[in-house]
């Protein structure tokens, strides 16, 4: 997988002029909205993340000027969630993920378990042994 394929300074420059109002100033290509001095970013029309070849040249009919907030918060949520449905499909596909289905055999056979260890405790250990006056180990 190529990593995402970034505007050159000139591509980009002629996004802005194209979204440039002779009156208004800057535009929102995505809804119309005049943005004036509100923040905006130029994005791919197309999701590069959906994008097979990577190869090409971007142009400016490849992105577009779209507001932070109007539009292009929202159009990258959305190319996000199908960003990650097309990876899921090619996996699927490729045959690189499991399916959650259930196996349809019979399964093995219950094993008989032996019986269990003794639950009862064990007397206490005698950590030391006392010692006669004579020498004698008692116990």
């Amino acid at each position: 997988m190529m990593a995402r394929r970034e505007f050159t300074k000139t591509v980009y420059a002629q996004i802005v002029k194209r979204a440039m109002h002779p009156v208004h100033g800057v535009f929102c290509e995505g809804c119309g909205l005049i943005l004036g001095k509100k923040p905006y970013h130029v994005d791919h029309i197309k999701a590069d993340g959906l994008e097979i070849e990577k190869s090409a040249k971007l142009t400016a009919d490849d992105g577009q000027l779209l507001g932070v907030e109007c539009c292009h918060k929202p159009k990258t949520k959305v190319d996000v969630t199908v960003i990650a449905e097309a990876k899921r499909r090619e996996e699927k596909h490729l045959g690189m993920k499991r399916s959650k289905g259930t196996i349809k055999s019979p399964g093995f056979r219950e094993v008989e378990k032996e019986h269990a260890p003794s639950s009862k405790s064990l007397p206490p250990r005698k950590l030391f042994r006392s010692i006669t006056t004579r020498g004698a180990i008692v116990g």
